[in-house]
Formats: C-alpha cells, sequence, structure tokens
C-alpha cells in the first residue's frame, strides 16, 4: 500500500514507473486518478537514449536511482498505458528483473484518435491569437498549412515553447479552428495540455504568449518554463 495518505492511492510516496508510447517517466508518485497522475522528482528515458535500452534503464534507475530533470510532472492517464513499482526492476542475486511492458509498434500509436472534439480542446488559443494567425497564414509562404505548438528542451528554466507553420504529420493531435487547424506532437501535449495561447499587440507586446497551468516556473520572458 501507499504511504500515509491512502486517498491518494496505494502508490502515493512510490517511486514508480509510468510508460508512455515509447518513453518512460520514474518519479515518486504523489497523486493518481482517472484523469491524470503527478510525479515529483522526475527522470525520463525514451528507448535507446545513451545507448540504453528501457530495461537496461530501469535496472539501472532501480538500483542507483536518478537524477531528475523535473521538480513535477503532470502526466494525463489517457496518455499513459502501465504504471508499476520501480522496485519491481530491480535486479537482486538470483531474482530476475520484471521486463517493461512492450513498446506500442508505430503503428498502434497512431490508431488512437488524433482529432478532438469540440469543447473538449486540449488547448485554447485566444480570438487575438486566432486573429494573427490567420493573417499569418494569409501571407504566401503559409497557405495550406496550420499552426504547429510544441515544447524542446533549452531555455534558461529547461523547456522552451515551439510555435511554426507546418503540414499535419501522422500521429499529431488535430485541434480545428476557424479557418485553420492546430497540430500538436502527441509528446508535447504532455507538456501544453490546458494551455492558452494569447497574442499580445501593441508596442508593448510580446507577441504569442503561453498561459501554462503544468508550469511550475516561467522565466521573465516568457518563453522558458519548467514543470
Amino acid at each position: 500500500m501507499g504511504t500515509f495518505h491512502d486517498d491518494r492511492g496505494d502508490l502515493h510516496g512510490i517511486t514508480v514507473a509510468a510508460f508512455a508510447a515509447d518513453t518512460v517517466f520514474v518519479g515518486r508518485c504523489h497523486e493518481m486518478d482517472d484523469q491524470r497522475l503527478l510525479l515529483l522528482d522526475v527522470d525520463q528515458h525514451t528507448d535507446g537514449q545513451e545507448g540504453r535500452t528501457t530495461r537496461e534503464y530501469l535496472e539501472r534507475a532501480a538500483k542507483f536511482g536518478v537524477w531528475k530533470k523535473h521538480d513535477q510532472l503532470v502526466l494525463p492517464m489517457a496518455e499513459i498505458t502501465t504504471v508499476k513499482p520501480l522496485g519491481e526492476f530491480y535486479q537482486g542475486v538470483g531474482k530476475p528483473a520484471a521486463a517493461p511492458p512492450p513498446v506500442p509498434q508505430r503503428v498502434t500509436e497512431f490508431t488512437v484518435s488524433t482529432t478532438t472534439n469540440a469543447g473538449d480542446d486540449p488547448v485554447v488559443l485566444t480570438e487575438n491569437a486566432c486573429e494573427e494567425v490567420k493573417r499569418l497564414l494569409a501571407e504566401g509562404k503559409n497557405l495550406g498549412q496550420g499552426l504547429r505548438l510544441g515544447v524542446a528542451g533549452g531555455g534558461c528554466s529547461g523547456l522552451v515553447y515551439n510555435v511554426e507553420f507546418d503540414s499535419q504529420k501522422e500521429g499529431d493531435i488535430v485541434i480545428p479552428q476557424e479557418g485553420f487547424e492546430v497540430y500538436l506532437d502527441r509528446k508535447s501535449i504532455i507538456y501544453l495540455r490546458g494551455i492558452v495561447l494569447d497574442f499580445q499587440k501593441g508596442l508593448s507586446g510580446r507577441g504569442f504568449q503561453f498561459n501554462n497551468p503544468n508550469a511550475s516556473n516561467t522565466c521573465g520572458c516568457g518563453e522558458s518554463f519548467a514543470v
């Protein structure tokens, strides 16, 4: 059972491995329900990263611990396939380590519906943001494209936002807007779910601005954040 707080689930306070597509997140389980998993002191690993398979990474993590990349991380349960205590992957003397769940084949990953329903959009654009996107899309070089939102490592807080015009790619989350579509890849949605994208006009404006409820810290420029 979990530690101290039974109302937060049996895994509360236990270091777990949470699997989402080809990425595993290792951290201390703080809260878990049907909607989300909140992890503390989190590391993450993609199969093959640094020359290690997911199994090799988990065996090492279970034995030596991990270096955290995030103080806390909120993962939508819709993106998670399995959650297991990290201790199950410890390979002691005469004890085989648990095998991680098989990584879904790419074709399986793309069978999930990639178009959101009205009223259930993972990101919201303000009227100002929509107007600016449509203005930019009307320029010749952007015709026929949509708005791609994403996240990459970097910046003074650890993660930076990417905003660009692009075509739809296989596996994208598609959010229809009036006159255009918004595209998010399945890894970025973990960090961007629930954001509001605004556009600030005028001499004192800063262009596109993200209001991100998942961010635990945002730098002064507004372009870098931590979770």
